[in-house]
C-alpha cells in the first residue's frame, strides 16, 4: 500500500502533469511586449494568487511564434478570438471558460460610388485594404469566396482606420471592418461615402480558454476568479482595450465550436 502512495505521488508531480506545471498564458501579438506585460502579466499574477497555482506569461514575439506554438499546443492558458478556441476545441480539447460581453460582426464595405464593385463577388482579384491573416476580419472575407483562385487581392494594412481611409482614397476596392467599428468611422465627412456589401453573421466574442492539462478543480477556479471583482481589477485594461469596461461572462463552449473552418486556408491550422 505504501509502495501504491508513493507511485501515486510522482505520478501527480511528473513534468506532463498540469498540477505540477506552471501554467503558461498568452495572447496574440497585437501589443508591444510592455504593454502586454502590463495588461496580461497582471492577471497571470493575479491567477497566480487566487488559485494557488503559478501563471506565467509568455509574450509571442511575432503572429508565427504565436501559431506555431498555438498548433503544437504549448499554452495552458490563452486569451484570443473564437476562430483560434474553436480550432483548439477541436485539435487539442481546449474549453473557453470566460469571454469578453456580446458578439463580434463584421461588413465588408466599397466606396458607394465604385460601380464596379457593388457586390461581394465583384471583389473578386481586386485589391481590399485588410489585415494579414490570420485576422478574424481578413478570414471572413476569404470564406465568402470558395474558388481559391477567386479570392480579392489583399493589400496588407494595419489597423482598421486605414482601411477604412484606404477605401475613401481609392487605394483598395474594398475594406472588411468590424460592424461597430464601421459606425465610428461613417461619420462626419466621410458619411455616406461607402456602401455595406455584406454583413456577417454574429460570432462569439473573444475569450479565455485552457487546455486539457488544467483539470476541473482549476478550470473552476480560474472561472470563479475571472469573474470575482477582484478579477475586474485584474482584467480592467483588458476590458478597456476591448469591451469598453464591461464586465467579463461565462463562456457557453458550444458557441465556439465549428468555427475554425475559418482557419481552413491558413497554413498549419488543419485539423
Amino acid at each position: 500500500m505504501n509502495r501504491l502512495k508513493v507511485l501515486m505521488v510522482l505520478l501527480i508531480l511528473a513534468p506532463g502533469n498540469s498540477l505540477a506545471k506552471d501554467i503558461i498564458f498568452s495572447s496574440p501579438p497585437r501589443e508591444s511586449i510592455k504593454e502586454g506585460n502590463l495588461m496580461y502579466g497582471a492577471i497571470a499574477s493575479y491567477l497566480s494568487e487566487v488559485i494557488d497555482h503559478r501563471v506565467i506569461y509568455k509574450h509571442p514575439a511575432n503572429w508565427l511564434i504565436y501559431t506555431t506554438n498555438m498548433q503544437n499546443d504549448v499554452y495552458d492558458l490563452v486569451f484570443d478570438g473564437p476562430h483560434f478556441i474553436s480550432y483548439r476545441m477541436a485539435k487539442h480539447k481546449h474549453t473557453p471558460l470566460v469571454k469578453l460581453p456580446g458578439q463580434l460582426d463584421f461588413v465588408i464595405i466599397s466606396r458607394k460610388d465604385n460601380y464596379r464593385v457593388t457586390e461581394l463577388k465583384d471583389l473578386a482579384g481586386r485589391p481590399v485594404c485588410s489585415h494579414a491573416p490570420p485576422n478574424l476580419a481578413t478570414l471572413t472575407l476569404q470564406a465568402q469566396f470558395d474558388n481559391p483562385l477567386r479570392q480579392p487581392r489583399l493589400l496588407e494594412t494595419h489597423g482598421f482606420k486605414n482601411a477604412y481611409t484606404g477605401v475613401i482614397k481609392k487605394t483598395c476596392e474594398a475594406a472588411p471592418i468590424p460592424s461597430k467599428v464601421y459606425k465610428k468611422f461613417n461619420q462626419g465627412e466621410t458619411q455616406g461615402q461607402t456602401r455595406i456589401l455584406f454583413k456577417s453573421q454574429p460570432l462569439p466574442q473573444q475569450a479565455f480558454s485552457v487546455s486539457s492539462r488544467v483539470g476541473p478543480v482549476l478550470r473552476a477556479k480560474i472561472t470563479a476568479a475571472l469573474l470575482d471583482q477582484k478579477g475586474n481589477q485584474a482584467t480592467a485594461k483588458l476590458r478597456k482595450r476591448f469591451a469598453g469596461g464591461r464586465a467579463l461572462t461565462q463562456a457557453d463552449p458550444k458557441h465556439y465550436a465549428g468555427l475554425a473552418y475559418l482557419l481552413k486556408n491558413v497554413w498549419g491550422f488543419e485539423l
